[in-house]
């Protein structure tokens, strides 16, 4: 199945079905499949099948029109957070080969359209960033059946079907995000996507459209849960990814949403739905992140995770890793030890500290760059940095004003401290655990 084919199926079956909701704006499958298509047709004018495609636009609306443009035109869609600079772009539009970059100010070849290619199952509509920092990481290439193949698993396994109503916040170039969307639009569903990044926000806007499932970072059900001052009895499914959900905030969704199958589950871009679990089992495994995800086969080798299932992206079948450490117990549930190349979880996004220093070490007066995560209550992680000037002159603001113009937003350190040295190996490389006892010690400081 393609991606988009179930657009069609709704606009025939429900066509004046809600599909997206945004504020008080939204499209039905009829417009969503008519509108995409007559965009498809235009798009097919300057990109050809299997070119790639920069999409940065706000309006979650139009995002989605466009995308599912693109990848009826046989395009492959990379979706840019709104907010990244120019120059992120332009490396994008250099080092990925970007035939078309479509932003606010995009206009249509005109009146002329082409005719539609043949798509396939194996064909890529997808490229996703993983573990990028600067602008410019490794790009994965998605082709429609590692997704499709997965959404009548997460139905079963969500609690989800045609008759729910979903609720999404953040951006749509989180792929997490994407997929929760695409899936919900595959059953045949409503998306309601946040109109603004407010927790008491998303708790009027869960009421006012009933929303009956919620997927959310761990970051964001905790700033959920704050706003909420009684229980939600109509949520029947709450789905939990991007970073490991702490027992405490599974006990308080339990409490927050009574009627709800909670469920955490562990995967990654390159690799898909890993392992899952509900609430209720996190508690008796409260360190674990589950079992396999139904399809799916975990083996742990040299103490690395590596996942063999249908959901991986094509490049890396039939069997691959991202280099989590972890083990499993004798009834199969999953620990996650860490990283090899120690990513900085931070809300769900994974964050090299290796890139961050780079584009630091790029900034002028600065001789030696140090970055990791400290603990956050909110996000799980929150970048650090520790920097060794060579030059008096450079200041905080340079830092950060540096950082702004190279860096995505989610990327910039939030706590920075000028030091005389950072710790380093026998061999001259950054001592990343003492690094992190150190950036612990001067910023967790009350």
């Amino acid at each position: 199945m393609l991606i988009h084919s179930y657009l069609e199926k709704y606009a025939r079956i429900s066509p004046d079905k809600p599909c997206l909701i945004h504020g008080n704006r939204q499209l039905s499958y009829g417009e969503l499949s008519a509108q995409s298509s007559r965009l498809a047709c235009h798009l097919a004018v300057c990109i050809n099948k299997g070119d790639a495609v920069l999409l940065k636009i706000n309006d979650p609306l139009q995002q989605l029109l466009y995308f599912f443009g693109i990848i009826r035109a046989g395009g492959i869609c990379i979706i840019l957070e709104a907010s990244a600079s120019d120059s992120v772009c332009r490396q994008i539009i250099e080092q990925q080969h970007i035939a078309c970059c479509i932003t606010e100010d995009f206009i249509l070849p005109g009146k002329k359209t082409a005719k539609l290619p043949s798509i396939t199952p194996s064909s890529f509509f997808l490229g996703a960033f993983s573990s990028g920092s600067t602008g410019t990481p490794k790009l994965i290439l998605r082709d429609h059946q590692s997704w499709t193949t997965a959404f009548p698993v997460q139905n079963r396994v969500f609690n989800l079907s045609r008759a729910d109503t979903l609720y999404l916040c953040g951006s749509l170039s989180y792929t997490a995000n994407l997929n929760a969307c695409l899936h919900l639009l595959y059953t045949g569903g409503t998306v309601v996507l946040s109109a603004a990044p407010i927790p008491r926000s998303w708790v009027k806007e869960i009421r006012q459209y009933k929303v009956s499932a919620v997927f959310m970072v761990p970051a964001n059900y905790k700033l959920l849960l704050k706003a909420l001052h009684s229980p939600l009895g109509s949520i029947t499914s709450a789905v939990s990814g991007g970073a490991k959900l702490e027992p405490s905030t599974a006990e308080e969704l339990l409490t927050a949403f009574p009627q709800a199958v909670i469920t955490e589950y562990y995967g990654a871009s390159e690799l898909g739905h890993i392992s899952c679990h509900s609430a209720k089992e996190l508690l008796k495994h409260p360190g674990s992140v589950g079992r396999a995800f139904p399809g799916a086969s975990i083996s742990i080798i040299d103490q690395t995770i590596w996942v063999e299932s249908p959901y991986i992206a094509p490049a890396y079948k039939p069997k691959a890793t991202v280099g989590d450490l972890g083990e499993m117990d004798k009834n199969g549930y999953l620990y996650i030890g860490g990283r090899k190349n120690g990513l900085i979880n931070s809300g769900g996004i994974k964050i090299v500290p290796e890139e961050v220093e780079k584009i630091l070490l790029q900034c002028p007066g600065i001789q030696t760059a140090g970055v990791g995560g400290i603990d956050d209550p909110i996000r799980g992680k929150k970048v650090c940095a520790l920097l060794v000037r060579n030059h008096p002159g450079v200041t905080l603001e340079t830092v950060l004003q540096h950082c702004r113009r190279r860096l995505q937003p989610q990327y910039i350190p939030q706590r920075i401290s000028f030091v005389t040295e950072i710790p380093v190996t026998a061999a001259g490389k950054i001592d990343r655990v003492r690094l992190n006892n150190r950036l612990h010690h001067i910023f967790s400081k009350p």
